[in-house]
């Protein structure tokens, strides 16, 4: 997950559960006039498998992960910073130019266009740090703690800062460093949302700093956009400017889809939970992934997505009017399908004691492939089915047991925190 690339050595990027890839930037040294063949048939192979290599990456398909930082408690992770190379202006001609003056907004509507200076002094103090004491289940299905690291920002004078659901997942505790200040104080977590990735913070402060959120559906692809937060989970306050490089990209996390800002300003492990920032130093996203195999592909959430859940979260601790099911599922793919001789569906691996799924009858193991008449076969059929519904309607579910399809009746509930 922290991808670095340092010019003719080799160093490695690892995510959160631990896999890493390498990137080794070679260099081909000319020796003498005289074997100038012998070198252009080196250069020629060399470039004949950076080639081959492009192409072989290229068909590894497209992943993306989030990026909170999660640090074992046993294993220390600081993060190597290398040296970067940076290129000359595209226009030699032009020595001026620069892509935050292209991109930035011009005036309008009373508000000033800012530099990415006056950005930084604007809406930096009112970015946070967050760490949180976590548990989670490792690849081999052991319990295991942890801190997690990741970014929030302050949305009121009274200590209220929103963040990613994901940064705080599993947490027993949070603390909060607030910048200019050296010690962490603690947070309370007065809500999270699992759908839309959001959770919303407390701290006991008054007369704190706080951004100003913006409209995230005025975007307009191409213009400024600047992120700050706490890469690595060591580097806090850092800014890092690009620009919006696609609206509305349907992304694919952790079995949930998401239509997020793209953008080139980068991104790392400990950036989640952070604001992106338009020319007028307003929040219009929130930083949460990044693609895995490749650079300059960021996404964040847009703040108009999110700005009734910030509210349902602070005033009830939960977003209300939303019907469950009360299961947790996995989808059964072709191959398990095949192996365990089951039909087409998802498999139920979890079930939430007196929910609706438990009252109606179902259990662990029983495998969904309806759901109101209509074919289920992966996780998003399921929420795409209970989402066309509202509390206290019934719907039908058709499972497979022990060889046997059987139908169950289930009353939707409304989905509240544990």
């Amino acid at each position: 997950m922290n991808k670095l690339f340092k010019p003719r050595s080799v160093t490695s990027c690892t995510d959160a559960s631990g896999s890493k890839e390498a990137f080794h930037a070679g260099s081909i040294k000319r020796t003498n006039k005289k074997g100038s063949w012998k070198t252009s048939a080196i250069v020629l192979t060399a470039v004949g498998i950076v080639l081959t290599a492009v192409l072989v990456l290229g068909s590894v398909g497209l992943m993306f992960y989030f990026v909170r930082q999660v640090r074992p408690d046993s294993v220390s992770n600081t993060a190597p910073i290398t040296a970067q190379t940076i290129p000359s202006s595209a226009n030699s001609a032009d020595k001026n130019f620069t892509i935050t003056d292209a991109a930035t907004l011009p005036d309008k509507d009373g508000k000033k266009a800012l530099s990415t200076m006056e950005i930084a002094s604007k809406v930096g103090p009112a970015t946070v740090s967050i760490t949180a004491d976590v548990s989670y289940t490792s690849i081999y299905g052991t319990t295991e703690t942890g801190q997690s690291s990741g970014s929030g920002f302050i949305i009121s004078q009274d200590g209220y800062i929103v963040t990613n659901n994901h940064v705080i997942s599993g947490a027993t505790s949070a603390k909060v460093l607030v910048p200019g200040e050296t010690k962490p104080v603690d947070a309370v977590i007065v809500g999270t949302d699992t759908t839309t990735d959001i959770a919303v913070l407390k701290i006991d402060r008054q007369n704190l700093p706080f951004v100003t959120l913006g409209d995230s559906d005025a975007l307009q692809v191409g213009e400024l956009a600047v992120a700050i937060g706490n890469p690595f989970g060591e580097l806090a306050g850092s800014v890092t400017v690009g620009v919006v490089s696609a609206l509305d990209r349907e992304i694919a996390i952790n079995d949930t889809t998401y239509n997020l800002i793209q953008t080139d300003a980068s991104i790392n492990s400990g950036n989640s939970g952070g604001p992106l920032v338009n020319s007028y130093g307003e929040v219009i996203g929130v930083t949460n992934a990044k693609m895995s195999n490749g650079e300059g592909i960021g996404f964040a959430i847009p703040i108009n997505d999110v700005k009734s859940v910030i509210e349902e979260l602070i005033n009830n601790g939960y977003v209300t009017g939303r019907p469950v099911l009360g299961i947790g599922v996995l989808a059964v793919d072709a191959t398990t399908a095949s192996q365990y001789g089951w039909p087409s569906g998802v498999y139920v691996r979890e079930i939430t004691p007196k929910g609706p799924a438990e009252l109606a009858g179902l259990q662990v193991g029983d495998i969904i492939t309806k759901i109101d008449g209509k074919a289920i076969a992966t996780t998003e059929d399921v929420v795409t089915v209970k989402d066309a519904h509202k509390i206290g309607d019934t719907i039908t579910v058709t499972v497979y047991r022990n060889g046997e399809t059987k139908e169950f009746s289930l009353i939707l509930q409304e989905d509240k925190p544990a």
